[in-house]
């Protein structure tokens, strides 16, 4: 059952006295105007209304494809496998993953660092490197299991890696995992970093990121908004949460503040914190949620608009559920790090095990019914979050927007029976002549990018430079997105 996270509706003002919607504004509501530009904007919480009537936002589940698209069926791998990262790059998708044998359990070099490839996101493959000698032989796909020069040599765990778009070309792989280094104290256990030219050839740091440990994967990567490197990793607040730090230089972070929290019976295991790079300011973690009651791990999903501020647009619904009794994902889930755009979709990858949490011993562990799994679920094109309304008609009006282009456009699914009409009104809630929503072309149907059109257009990139508001009304419909583009004549 979807979770729906209603909307405080602030309309009163806008249907009462018989004045006809959206021609009055609140006058003493404060009207802050949100620079748009000509990105894409998501909904992803109220930011976009400043009243509305009958809208509801609502939290998307991952739709999941039941694949396996990677097994333990090496040598190295007959313990289990754990944490991983996946990103597409010049065409190709690539994959980084640790591995437990079981002749390595439980040491500190009970851990391979692995490299898988596919040309589809689907099919994977494990190709022999040459550069690790497993048992004498280099035919494998481990890059090392430990790393790092005397003092700091170690294994990693935990390990998320990012393309960092800043770097020079000899470190434009980056990754952030524990390490140990020594002369630190007991545990000597702190945040590593190490850098790749290829993603294949890796140089540990020889001092720490961040001075603390949490036995679970870490996030990091290139925020353009905030002008530095951001690191997402476990701490303590009610249970265990999501802490944050930044860097300038990914030489030293301060140390991670609290950001991300569940109720006392609820623990965070993992961020996968991600910023998505379809749209401006948004910000996605997948944390597995454990709950105590049950002893399983399933999947949620918390947006944010700069990364610090974290929301829970599905309340208690996971964003990827547990499988049935039986199934490989019914017992624990954990996300990878990445998501993929393929065409109008969003691909994620996640690790599942029918294991509960408290039965992950190495001899339950190494029963093949009990492997430890990697999988695909696929979202739409922005698909997290909507305003939704139902078969009554809803409304809402935005704040004043500052926009750049000529067009409007709109991710929305207008469902059988729905419409979907949009009017652009000035910040004293007067409609702007050639938009009014009452001359809105009624959209339909599915589209991740449809053109607003009106039966009288105006120039629309006349108003740029003007604070304006949209004002909504839609029914059977979910909006994702919008975005104020730049179009030649033929095409707006």
């Amino acid at each position: 059952m979807k979770a729906h996270t209603h909307i405080v509706c602030l309309a009163v003002v806008l249907f009462a006295m018989n004045r006809a919607w959206p021609d009055a504004v609140d006058e003493a509501k404060p009207r802050a105007c949100i620079d748009v530009g000509g990105e894409k904007h998501l909904f992803l919480d109220a930011l976009f209304f400043e009243h509305s009537e009958r809208i509801t936002l609502q939290m998307h589940p991952a739709r999941k494809t039941d694949e396996t698209v990677l097994a333990p069926d090496k040598p190295w791998e007959n313990a289990s496998l754990n944490w991983f990262s996946v990103l597409e790059d010049d065409g190709k998708f690539r994959m980084w993953y640790e591995c437990y044998d079981v002749e390595g359990w439980p040491t500190t070099d009970d851990t391979s660092f692995c490299y898988a490839e596919s040309a589809d996101g689907i099919h994977w493959s494990k190709p022999n490197l040459g550069l690790y000698a497993y048992h004498g032989s280099t035919d494998n796909n481990i890059l090392f299991r430990q790393i790092g020069p005397a003092g700091v040599r170690s294994r990693v765990h935990g390990a998320g890696v990012f393309l960092d778009p800043v770097a020079p070309a000899e470190a434009r792989y980056k990754g952030v995992s524990q390490g140990i280094f020594e002369g630190l104290g007991v545990p000597p256990h702190r945040v590593a970093g190490m850098s790749s030219p290829d993603g294949l050839h890796w140089t540990r740091f020889p001092a720490p990121l961040c001075g603390l440990f949490a036995d679970s994967q870490y996030s990091a990567f290139w925020d353009a908004d905030q002008n530095a490197y951001v690191l997402y990793g476990r701490v303590g607040g009610k249970g265990r949460a999501i802490g944050r730090a930044q860097s300038a230089d990914f030489v030293q972070f301060d140390p991670l503040a609290l950001v991300l929290e569940k109720e006392s019976d609820r623990d965070l295991y993992n961020p996968a914190a991600m910023k998505y790079v379809q749209a401006a300011r948004a910000y996605f973690m997948f944390p597995s949620v454990y709950k105590h009651q049950t002893d399983t791990l399933d999947i949620h999903l918390a947006v944010s608009r700069d990364g610090i501020h974290w929301t829970w647009p599905g309340g208690e619904t996971p964003f990827i559920r547990l499988g049935d009794p039986g199934r490989f994902d019914s017992g624990s889930l954990y996300m990878g790090q990445g998501i993929v755009r393929q065409g109008e979709e969003l691909w994620q990858y996640f690790s599942g095990a029918p294991l509960k949490h408290e039965e992950a011993t190495l001899e339950r562990l190494t029963q093949p019914e009990n492997r430890r799994l990697y999988s695909r679920v696929v979202s739409r094109l922005d698909g997290f979050v909507s305003a939704d309304a139902g078969a009554d008609e809803g409304r809402f009006i935005t704040p004043p927007l500052r926009f750049t282009g000529n067009t409007l456009t709109l991710n929305a699914d207008v469902r059988e029976g729905g419409r979907l009409r949009v009017g652009l009104v000035d910040e004293a809630g007067n409609a702007l002549p050639g938009f009014r929503i009452e001359d809105a072309v009624p959209i339909t149907g599915n589209h991740t990018r449809a053109i607003v059109r009106w039966t009288t257009p105006g120039d629309l990139a006349r108003h740029a430079a003007d604070p304006v508001r949209m004002a909504v009304s839609m029914s059977n419909a979910s909006l994702y997105a919008f975005q104020f583009e730049s179009l030649p004549p033929a095409e707006s």
